[in-house]
């Protein structure tokens, strides 16, 4: 026998275990789940896991095992996505289990071309620079939002100061923010400017809220009266081209189905304005020596050492636009609401850009901004969709699986099992590259 030969082709040599590989177990819990409380809505990814386990199976025989319970989760899988269909084409038609489909899409649209959308693509562009680009942990957005919001907010209403330069001050206030974090931080492990981030986000809410300082930040009602200039360069209502009667004369936006009031129109057209001029000015940054260098830090800040650049300088630069872009965000948030409240800035909000930041991809130009449009248009319609199911004399629902008062949480259930299923199945995002959220590389 040649000395080649494996041990397995030796007499009495030992067989190795076969074993049934984990894609078997994902294909039946996605389609035991949409069979029963999902809807149908993981019966696709149930047929995906279970063909990769039986390809899988198959081309290796002798090592896998587990086919026929493959077979099971293909066939769990089918039926759920097979319901899946159904109850979307009698919703639409029918309203199927009186749940008005067509409402649930109107929402969901709402949301995600609208404000709120845009205030979280900001955020996210932000923390693309900051993670994506960098490989900077800023888990603190939320911060650099705050301060973006409160400087506009205070600068007018406390201060007395004109509007545009309260908007100078609104801008300013996230630099500083980034150079009070970067200089303690910067030069030491990724994980301390994460828990500084977040650690100096909540401290700053605290004192936006805090009884002591009421009188320069309203506590925790907050401030407002200060947006009075955005809302009278509305040119919606002010032009009259846009009144009633006039060529393009409206008094509210309906198209198709989606729908606006024109303080909604006003707010999205200079906040997409502001969307598209950040991926602008990301798209440009990230094409020129300096952004290939962020890349480089990202991926061996030692190696770019060696080399001679000041890596301190160029991570300190990326928290400076990152966090400007948060600022932005906060600015944004507050002319859309015309108000600032100490609570809307909580940890919640850096956590929802992270998620919108990894839906869309991370180190991609329009990955935010996708990423933030299909993370509302998922929370308004889910909220929409358990909202409809869970009211009337008899809910789609039973109360005994949740009521109306758990619809609105039980959205933020679904979208984070949706962002489970995304880093089982793309944990790189939509447009992203894996190499990109490699965070143990760093």
């Amino acid at each position: 026998m040649n000395a080649t030969t494996s041990a397995a082709a030796k007499p009495g040599a030992p067989e190795v275990a076969r074993r049934t590989p984990s894609s078997v177990v994902t294909s039946l819990v996605l389609g035991v789940l949409g069979v029963t409380i999902a809807f149908g809505i993981t019966g696709p990814f149930a047929i995906i896991k279970a063909r990769q386990a039986i390809a899988e199976i198959d081309e290796k025989p002798e090592r896998y095992e587990g086919r026929t319970l493959a077979l099971v989760g293909l066939v769990l899988g089918v039926v759920s996505t097979l319901w899946l269909l159904t109850w979307v084409v009698l919703g639409f038609t029918a309203g199927f289990g009186g749940i008005d489909l067509f409402q649930v899409l109107q929402t969901a649209l709402n949301q995600a071309l609208g404000p709120n959308a845009i205030v979280y693509a900001l955020a996210a562009i932000g923390l693309n620079i900051h993670f994506g680009y960098t490989g900077l942990l800023n888990f603190g957005q939320a911060g650099f939002m705050a301060v973006g919001a409160y400087g506009l907010a205070v600068s007018v209403t406390t201060w007395g100061l004109p509007f545009a330069v309260a908007i100078g001050i609104s801008l300013l206030a996230p630099v500083v923010l980034a150079l009070l974090l970067g200089v303690p931080t910067l030069r030491l492990r990724a994980d301390y400017l994460a828990i500084a981030t977040i650690a100096t986000a909540e401290i700053l809410r605290l004192i936006f809220g805090a009884v002591e300082t009421k009188s320069v930040f309203g506590g925790s009602n907050g401030l407002n009266n200060f947006a009075n200039t955005f809302d009278d360069a509305n040119i919606y209502r002010t032009w009259g081209i846009f009144q009633p009667g006039g060529a393009l004369g409206f008094d509210r936006l309906d198209i198709w189905v989606a729908s606006f009031s024109k303080r909604d129109l006003w707010s999205m057209t200079i906040g997409w304005v502001l969307v598209a001029l950040a991926c602008l000015v990301v798209w440009a940054l990230m094409r020129s020596p300096w952004g290939r260098l962020l890349r480089a830090i990202r991926e061996d800040e030692d190696a770019v050492r060696s080399l001679g650049k000041n890596v301190f300088a160029y991570k300190m630069q990326a928290l400076i636009l990152g966090g400007l872009f948060g600022g932005m965000a906060g600015m944004f948030l507050a002319l859309k609401q015309g108000s600032v409240v100490p609570s809307d800035y909580s940890t919640n909000m850096t956590f929802l850009a992270f998620v919108a930041l990894l839906i869309g991809g991370a180190a991609r130009v329009a990955g935010p901004v996708i990423g933030a449009m299909i993370l509302w248009f998922l929370i308004a319609g889910l909220g929409s969709f358990f909202g409809q199911a869970t009211t009337g004399s008899d809910p789609f629902m039973p109360t005994w699986l949740m009521d109306n008062t758990q619809a609105s949480l039980v959205r933020f259930v679904a979208v984070g099992a949706g962002l489970m299923l995304l880093m089982i199945f793309r944990p790189q995002g939509i447009f992203g590259d894996r190499r990109e959220i490699a965070i143990d590389g760093r």
